[in-house]
């Protein structure tokens, strides 16, 4: 009986060693062969590569790869191909080490190198390539396209190495002709290696230029006018490195010129602003209205929108802009600003002229930039008063008047206000299931909260700290009492059908100076 629990034990033991093993072995052959796990798949060019664990950094391997084969060769490299990692699981593939991709990456770098394809200087701007034989070429190439915007303007194309240079990439940026030297070392391609950041544009030379451009000016004489072209560079940010490409991929100056000028539509975000309306943005930004709703998923053109509401906005725009910052002189008539008088116990809403000002008139210097032609900003640099302008007096309140909120989650409206079946409909409806929650739009005090099955029915009328009122009707149950102060967005009651109703819903007034106006005007989603 013991020998029997002895080799029980050996056998247990045995056993264990034997999973041991084998658990190590899979974890050994887990780095080499997925067995189960994930695994990312590396393709260049659309093409597969091989198959790495998830932890290999595949991007730190192209980046190695370049740099072992640059300092092999003595030459810069910067060997552009479009490789991907895509996480994959399939049992029993074969693993690539680091050391295994790194030199495959190497031998396609080499080949492209090497396999008939010609060195050149690619121009990179977000998504737009064009290849050039030369850098003569693309200073060339980037001053037809300044050109393009104002020919007369003493500014040219310089590349340069930047404080931001990373693998050998350049930029490039418009100097003016008489200060290149003190603002931009144009790049040479035999110091590539030895290029410096103090050999370029720095990020703080760069904003005190245009602190310089757009200080105040006290002095209102006309010799301290600044007028005709203060600056002018590129609004993109426009990378130069070497690759190589195949001959026929070189481009034509002349081609290019058109391209990288010519409007493409391309998305960005709008932040909608206090008064704003679609219309009115998309005038703005030259596009529809029925552009706007479709990229934004409205439901047509009517859908409310808020302040702060971000919207896509599809702008034509070209890849390539011009910044051109301008000194412009003109007369206009003008009114000084008023001097404010602050009564703390008027809402800001509310403002008495004290006394009328008077229109002067003026000779203004402003600095003005645009983007692809359009005015972005504008700023008064230095004037000449010829006629003074005498400042209004005007005392305005400085408390914020109480905001209103919609008075339910969801719901469906199923009636604005207006003429409705031959009679005035004073206020909005929105159609929900009995029950819901009706809160109170702005805070204030309880003045009515009625039961009856007449009219509004059951309903409740809230006076509102300026004045306003708001009344909720045809609920199920009130929740609130008269006398009862509540806060915005607390609940009063809950929606119903009761009185004059043909169903469910939140009938909802707002009263100013004891007139029903429109909810939808004052009320934010």
């Amino acid at each position: 009986m013991k020998e029997m629990t002895i080799t029980r034990k050996a056998a247990v033991q045995t056993v264990l060693l034997v999973i041991g093993f084998v658990a190590v072995l899979l974890i050994c052959i887990s780095q080499y062969v997925a067995i189960g796990q994930t695994y990312q798949t590396v393709l260049v060019d659309g093409e597969v590569v091989g198959r790495v664990p998830m932890q290999t950094d595949i991007r730190e391997m192209y980046l190695q790869a370049r740099r072992e084969l640059s300092l092999e060769r003595d030459e810069r490299l910067c060997v552009e191909f479009d490789w991907s990692g895509e996480t994959s699981r399939e049992p029993f593939c074969g693993l690539m080490t680091e050391r295994e991709l790194k030199d495959a990456f190497k031998g396609m770098i080499a080949e492209m190198c090497d396999g008939g394809r010609e060195r050149a200087y690619t121009v990179a701007i977000d998504g737009y390539r064009a290849y050039f034989r030369t850098l003569e070429e693309v200073e060339e190439f980037l001053n037809r396209v300044k050109a393009s915007v104002n020919a007369q303007a003493a500014y040219e194309t310089r590349i340069y190495a930047s404080d931001y240079q990373v693998g050998g990439i350049l930029h490039a940026a418009l100097v003016q002709r008489e200060e290149e030297e003190r603002t931009v070392e144009a790049f040479a391609p035999e110091a590539a290696e030895t290029a410096t950041p103090e050999a370029g544009v720095s990020a703080q030379m760069i904003d005190s230029v245009q602190q310089a451009l757009t200080a105040p000016v006290s002095a209102a004489e006309e010799n301290a006018y600044r007028t005709g072209v203060l600056d002018m560079d590129f609004v993109e940010l426009v990378e130069v490195y070497e690759s190589y490409v195949d001959p026929a991929a070189f481009s034509d100056i002349e081609e290019q010129l058109v391209e990288v000028t010519k409007e493409k539509e391309s998305n960005k975000i709008y932040v909608v602003e206090s008064g704003d309306c679609l219309s009115v943005i998309a005038m703005d930004h030259d596009t529809t209205v029925a552009s706007i709703v479709a990229l934004n998923g409205m439901s047509d053109a009517d859908e409310m929108i808020r302040e702060g509401q971000e919207l896509i906005i599809a702008v034509p725009e070209p890849d390539l802009q011009i910044r051109l910052t301008m000194g412009e002189v003109y007369e206009e008539d003008y009114t000084a600003d008023p001097v404010i008088i602050e009564n703390d116990n008027w809402y800001t809403t509310k403002e008495v002229v004290h006394e009328a000002g008077t229109t002067g008139h003026r000779e203004r210097n402003d600095v003005v930039v645009y983007e692809n032609g359009v005015e972005v900003s504008r700023e008064l640099y230095a004037e000449t008063i010829m006629t003074p302008s005498e400042a209004a007096v005007v005392e305005r309140g400085t408390i914020i008047p109480p905001t209103y909120i919609k008075p339910i989650s969801g719901g469906i409206l199923t009636s604005g206000f207006g003429r409705r079946w031959g009679r005035m409909h004073k206020g909005v409806d929105w159609a929900v299931p009995t029950g819901t929650t009706v809160y109170a739009s702005c805070g204030g005090t309880v003045i009515q909260a009625v039961k009856s099955n007449r009219g509004y029915g059951n309903n409740i009328v809230i006076q509102h700290p300026d004045g306003r009122m708001t009344r909720y009707a045809h609920n199920s149950k009130l929740l609130v009492t008269v006398g009862q102060h509540v806060e915005q967005g607390e609940p009063i009651a809950l929606s119903g059908s009761t009185g004059n109703s043909t169903g469910p819903h939140v009938h909802f007034e707002i009263y100013i100076n004891g007139t029903q106006v429109n909810p939808l005007n004052y009320i934010s989603y």
